[in-house]
């Protein structure tokens, strides 16, 4: 059944895109700190979020091109995306539509569409005479230089347009500025009328508040809007699990993640208008093989973080507790998966070897700002329930449901959302406590210390290891006569079928069964024995362990006549 639905899901995932397999999606990302108004402070991060757009949208197998003037903390980080990366200047502006252009005439010529995808993170502001546009290095982009100098002339089949900026409605809002909530809903209906009445081929997506401005946070370095985009588009918004982010999911998703902050000064909320014309339009998907992390279906924790070795957060996301999501995520060398009270160091190799175990970890407290956005942001999941009602209130096309897959994980052909490697757990060392029937039936019980390694094999929900085990009759007989068992085994097992916490193992292998008195000593050093154990996972005060019931047969050679003896009983281990 397990291959079947294997099969069944990799020939869905190669089904749903079909319609875009022939399609090329490039990006023209804009970054810029600064402003022409003598009233607006610089901002610190809109130059960090450009680099981590084209980061992420590389991942996500999007040609892309950086129009960006970092700083010197950004500059240091040394991102690769910077070494092609120009100023956003309106004469690079012009020179990389340009290309797109006659990028898109080759991919016509070739029988292939096209879509665009347009992100601007920067100051908006609005004119004297109320017009509101994005500030470049050395020039200003409104809604009709957008329009005309960007979107019409790439002659792409599908644009999108992305905006983290001041007036981000208007022109296509904020990060600052004085808010003029009449200019800002006039410009709102300019553009779903421009956009309905003649570019149903173009979509937006945006956030802005109630006082008109977004928000930037320190501790991720970053645009708040900016990253749960991006967030959601490498993966915590793939809510039907084909590999696409259509604008129904990514809407979805930005506002669950915005819907729990409380006590900042505004709240947050997005704008999204997909093409008229193909309302399912996908922005991205699905995305080539690179760096992705699992987290299955009862996996122990909810809100869960990735970070850089650098301490940049690349990816932010709120699962439900039955929640199957993949991430993929930029290339680095070493990553940090963080939940809010554990983590775990991943390096780049090691993610091919499953979900990684997360270890406790302290708090930080910042103050209430922090505070806010730290217990807020990202405490709402985007699961079905959430989904399915955003998207009947605002009125977008919702995805396709028919084919949900979500894949089991091998190492044999890969779908285009698999991950190389098992899908939800490492080798682990286990050190048990078991207690069960006395060897031979000479005493009333038996108990003593266990030692396990288990790693997960190539072939799904299979794992093998070994284990040793050594028991003895804790309550000696009145001439002290004790009994002694020690086994080591080969086992092989299947662990967590059907997503539960469930188990079952069979062992094979040797053992030693001694009988110790005041100066005696016999032992039978040729004892087989095998056993079969089943038994449920879980966590007790924090530690995650394993309970199972076993039974057994040791064969064993005493007084000259070799039988089998019936070995059964339980066990506790601690996973490390």
């Amino acid at each position: 059944m397990k291959k079947l639905e294997v099969l069944l899901g990799a020939a869905l995932l190669m089904a749903a895109p079909e319609a875009f397999a022939d399609t090329v999606r490039r990006a023209l990302v804009i970054a810029h700190n600064g402003s022409d108004d003598p009233a607006l402070a610089p901002l610190r991060y809109a130059d960090d979020d450009g680099v981590l757009w084209a980061e992420t949208l590389k991942r996500l197998g999007v040609e892309t091109t950086l129009l960006v003037d970092p700083d010197e903390p950004t500059r240091k980080g040394g991102s690769l995306v910077l070494k092609s990366a120009q100023a956003p200047t309106r004469a690079a502006v012009e020179q990389a539509v340009k290309r797109l252009q006659a990028a898109t005439l080759a991919d016509h010529a070739a029988g292939r569409q096209t879509d665009v995808l347009i992100v601007y993170v920067g100051h908006g502001n609005t004119d004297d005479a109320g017009r509101a546009y994005f500030t470049l290095a050395d020039a200003r982009l409104d809604r009709g230089s957008l329009y005309s100098e960007l979107v019409d002339p790439l002659g792409a089949d599908y644009v999108h347009v992305i905006a983290d900026a001041c007036r981000a409605s208007g022109v296509v809002g904020s990060r600052g500025g004085t808010p003029d909530a009449a200019v800002l809903a006039e410009l709102r209906g300019v553009l779903a009328r421009e956009q309905l009445a003649s570019r149903p081929h173009v979509g937006a997506l945006f956030a802005e508040s109630e006082d008109g401005e977004t928000h930037e946070w320190s501790r991720i370095r970053a645009g708040v809007f900016s990253h749960v985009a991006r967030s959601g588009l490498l993966g915590g918004a793939d809510i039907n699990g084909d590999g696409q982010v259509e604008y129904s999911e990514l809407a979805a998703f930005v506002a669950a993640s915005l819907h729990g902050v409380k006590g900042m000064p505004a709240r947050l909320s997005v704008n999204a208008f997909a093409p008229t014309a193909e309302p399912r339009r996908p922005l991205v998907g699905p995305a080539p093989e690179g760096p992705r992390v699992t987290f299955p279906a009862g996996f122990e924790y909810a809100r869960l973080s990735v970070e850089d070795a650098a301490g940049q957060r690349l990816v932010d996301v709120r699962r439900s507790p039955q929640q199957w999501t993949q991430i993929l995520l930029p290339l680095r060398d070493v990553y940090w998966v963080r939940a809010p009270d554990a983590e775990a160091r991943v390096t780049l190799a090691q993610l091919s070897s499953g979900t990684p175990e997360l270890r406790p970890r302290e708090l930080q407290e910042r103050g209430p700002a922090e505070e806010a956005l730290r217990r807020g942001l990202f405490a709402v999941p985007l699961d079905r329930s959430f989904y399915d009602e955003y998207v009947a209130a605002v009125g977008l096309v919702p995805v396709d449901f028919s084919h949900s897959f979500q894949p089991s994980v091998s190492s044999g052909a890969r779908s285009p959302l698999a991950v190389a490697g098992p899908s939800h757990w490492t080798s682990r060392l286990e050190l048990g406590l078991g207690a069960g029937r006395s060897p031979l039936g000479l005493a009333k019980f038996a108990a003593g210390p266990s030692l396990s390694w288990r790693t997960p094999s190539s072939m799904d929900l299979l794992y093998y290891g070994v284990r040793g085990a050594y028991g003895v009759t804790p309550l000696a007989a009145r001439d002290g006569i004790r009994l002694h068992r020690f086994t080591v085994e080969g086992l092989v097992g299947l662990d967590r079928p059907a997503n539960t916490p469930l188990f079952a193992e069979v062992g094979l292998g040797w053992g030693i069964l001694g009988l110790t008195a005041p100066g005696f000593l016999q032992a039978d050093t040729s004892v087989l024995t095998g056993h079969v154990a089943a038994g449920v996972t879980g966590r007790f005060a924090g530690m995650p362990v394993r309970l199972s019931a076993q039974v057994g047969l040791d064969r064993v050679t005493a007084n000259g006549q070799t039988g089998m003896d019936r070995q059964y009983g339980l066990e506790i281990s601690l996973r490390r």
